[in-house]
């Protein structure tokens, strides 16, 4: 079976640097979990900055990890098999 081709836009990402993608995630999760922790959270609006900033950081750490974690399993195919050989 051949394998399957990645798509696009998940090629492009991985293919950003690290700080590229920091710029490009960060602000949108910062301002969603802002949002997330004023509206349904109703928490006053000092604490949902910090929390949108720290949670952003947080989610913008695992996102990163996760792409570096996918990008060195394509570079290296038997390390990021977990089948036996």
């Amino acid at each position: 079976m051949a394998p399957r081709r990645r798509p696009r836009l998940a090629e492009r990402w991985e293919a950003l640097s690290t700080a590229v993608q920091v710029a490009i995630s960060f602000p949108p999760l910062a301002i969603l979990l802002f949002a997330a922790n004023l509206g349904p959270f109703n928490q006053p609006l000092w604490r949902s900055i910090l929390y949108g900033i720290l949670e952003g950081g947080v989610l913008t750490g695992l996102l990163l990890t996760a792409t570096a974690s996918e990008r060195a399993k394509r570079r290296n195919p038997e390390e990021g098999s977990n089948q036996p050989r």
